[in-house]
């Protein structure tokens, strides 16, 4: 694979892990507190980029856009309901499976066509759509961040630069 494509998904899963380890030093509760927000709370954030991923590196091995939004609608109850090590587990597998195919380098490259139900038809390709994957994570990382200060907690940085400067100085 690439560097820059392996290097920004990394980063990706970094961040994520980054988010998890940060609220496991916070109260039990913080996870699913309710909030005046984007989102009603954490969990329910993590739960939307974690069925937003599952449902990319479905479409990723060939399954309809129409089946990735019906299979995020049928969990999005199950993974809301999860504590916080179940759901890092659940990122962590999530994770282990985008390697996978990501580690075959004809992977990248390949076509897909998507019929988005309320956008058309578009074509594009894996390297182009996680690229766009790793941005929704960041965006939702920064509700996550928005919603623990609204909480009366510090968040935790997860910035790519950051990423980059951890990834050079700890080989």
């Amino acid at each position: 694979m690439d560097n820059l494509t392996l290097n920004f998904f990394d980063f990706h899963v970094w961040a994520n892990e980054q988010i998890f380890k940060r609220l496991k030093e916070l109260p039990e509760d913080t996870y699913q507190q309710k909030v005046e927000s984007v989102f009603p709370s954490i969990s329910s954030v993590l739960s939307h980029v974690y069925l937003s991923d599952l449902g990319w590196i479905e479409v990723f091995y060939g399954e309809s856009m129409n089946y990735a939004l019906k299979l995020a609608e049928q969990q999005k109850e199950q993974t809301e309901g999860k504590n916080l090590e179940e759901m890092r587990l659940m990122f962590h597998g999530l994770a282990e499976r985008y390697k996978l195919f990501l580690d075959q380098e004809q992977n990248l490259n390949k076509s897909i066509v998507i019929e988005n139900p309320t956008g058309g038809i578009m074509e594009t390709n894996v390297r182009e759509l996680l690229t766009h994957i790793v941005n929704h994570g960041t965006y939702h990382r920064g509700n996550i961040t928005a919603m623990l200060r609204q909480m009366g907690y510090a968040s935790v940085p997860t910035d790519y630069g950051l990423y980059l400067f951890f990834k050079t100085n700890n080989r």
